[in-house]
């Protein structure tokens, strides 16, 4: 289910911008190798993420192919583990129980993340991280709805080209159409 999800938010972001599906690579071979380095299971997002795509690099040379949400990239498999370390130094709370998972999918060239979150209590949330606040924001209570919510503002025009033909969104849509799919999340109704 996530993989098909995954697909069509790719195959969505190509309609709007043809050359971005292409600009994240394909798979590399060892990308499991590189996550193995974090010392943590590999969850389902990723194993789907990175065993399709590459990524983008954090100096992608054409700026408007950066955006996998408008501002942030999908992080490059080869930067997963820098980026990971990054994230440990914006906690408030650094005491991370050793059964909690937190791993950035999305970043800015702010060192701000959305980032994979699996508690104690085993649920898969997705997050957000801001470099000025420290502080974990749930977003989505799982990845899939992560995918949707994606999905559904290329569908819905919470997406779209600016002037310039980069990624950009609607504010007050994107409130709109997440809290539809997010329900119970206090992020969508702020």
């Amino acid at each position: 289910m996530i993989e098909k999800i995954f697909k069509e938010s790719l195959r969505l972001a190509g309609l709007l911008r043809p050359r971005y599906p292409q600009s994240l690579g394909s798979s590399i071979s060892n990308w499991e190798d590189v996550f193995h380095k974090l010392g943590k299971p590999i969850p389902k997002l990723f194993r789907t993420i990175y065993s399709n795509v590459s990524g983008t690099e954090r100096d992608i040379k054409e700026q408007e192919l950066m955006d996998f949400t408008p501002g942030y990239r999908l992080i490059h498999i080869s930067e997963i583990v820098d980026e990971s370390d990054n994230i440990k130094n914006i906690l408030i709370d650094e005491k991370l129980y050793d059964n909690e998972v937190l791993i950035p999918i999305l970043g800015n060239y702010s060192s701000d993340y959305i980032c994979y979150y699996k508690n104690n209590d085993g649920e898969e949330l997705i997050c957000s991280l801001r470099n000025d606040s420290g502080e974990l924001i749930v977003k989505h209570n799982s990845p899939e709805k992560f995918l949707e919510t994606v999905c559904e503002f290329y569908v819905q025009g919470v997406y779209f080209l600016d002037s310039d033909g980069y990624l950009d969104y609607d504010m007050d849509k994107e409130h709109i159409v997440g809290s539809s799919i997010n329900h119970g999340i206090a992020y969508w109704n702020e």
